[in-house]
């Protein structure tokens, strides 16, 4: 068993994509391997490198604190586990966590509304909108999944967020 964990400063990234390097462990907690994130380059091609390299180390478990409906959709849908943590406790405790089935995030909904993408109109949208990263077809089914009495704020509706803390304000 491989566990991917996102890490910045030596604990678990606040934000999967933006961690600093990922670390890859084995089920003795041992690190393997550890590589810089790809996907701090920004951008989709950027992310996409990033899944692409938790894929190529055959993780089976991802390790986050909070992780966008995108990705976590994307990591799912190649069968790979989610589990939540917190990086106020320590890479050890984390680890031992990762077997706790109760802390498996099991849907896309489950995570955070992408705002850069709605405001992008959607990934590749054929309107003019989008990043221009050629992945079109694969953007839609994912914000498809969300149910609608999910919470999550529709494309359409203007959402004031909070940056101290990434909520929607009501």
């Amino acid at each position: 068993m491989i566990i991917a964990m996102p890490m910045s400063r030596g604990r678990l990234a606040g934000h999967f994509t933006k961690a600093q390097r990922i670390g890859f462990f084995n089920e003795y907690h041992h690190l393997v391997t550890s590589f810089d994130n790809p996907a701090l380059a920004g951008g989709c091609s950027a992310k996409k490198a990033m899944l692409n390299l938790i894929k190529e180390q055959k993780a089976d478990i991802v390790m986050v604190q909070n992780i966008g409906e995108r990705m976590l959709g994307k990591l799912l849908d190649a069968g790979i586990s989610v589990s939540q943590g917190d990086n106020s406790l320590g890479i050890e405790q984390l680890l031992t966590s990762c077997s706790d089935v109760s802390l498996r995030l099991l849907n896309a909904s489950e995570g955070r509304a992408s705002l850069n993408h709605l405001k992008k109109d959607g990934c590749c949208s054929s309107n003019g909108g989008g990043c221009g990263c050629g992945g079109g077809a694969e953007a839609q089914p994912l914000l498809s999944k969300v149910a609608p009495d999910s919470g999550i704020e529709s494309a359409t509706r203007s959402v004031k967020v909070n940056y101290a803390g990434f909520r929607p304000i009501n």
